[in-house]
């Protein structure tokens, strides 16, 4: 019956000692580029009306399949 308590108490003694603040500082400072993303807000993605303005100046009724296909080959080098 000792030999359960003590083997109890050293377990619950290692387990509150895993179970520590997780938020303390371990001693050793953590790596820049730890690999931790950043938040990203809504103004941060790009959307389709980002480029409008550029697509407006760029394609005409004139290029249009030459821009086409240039995006589709653009699309199909990178799969």
């Amino acid at each position: 019956m000792r030999r359960a308590l003590f083997i109890l108490g050293v377990a619950g003694g290692l387990f509150a000692l895993g179970c520590g603040d997780s938020n303390a500082p371990s001693g050793s400072a953590a790596p820049s580029g730890s690999g931790a993303a950043q938040a990203l807000s809504d103004s941060d993605l790009p959307v389709p009306a980002d480029y409008e303005e550029d697509a407006e100046k760029k394609i005409s009724p004139l290029n249009y399949k030459s821009e086409l296909d240039s995006l589709e080959k653009e699309v199909d080098s990178s799969k």
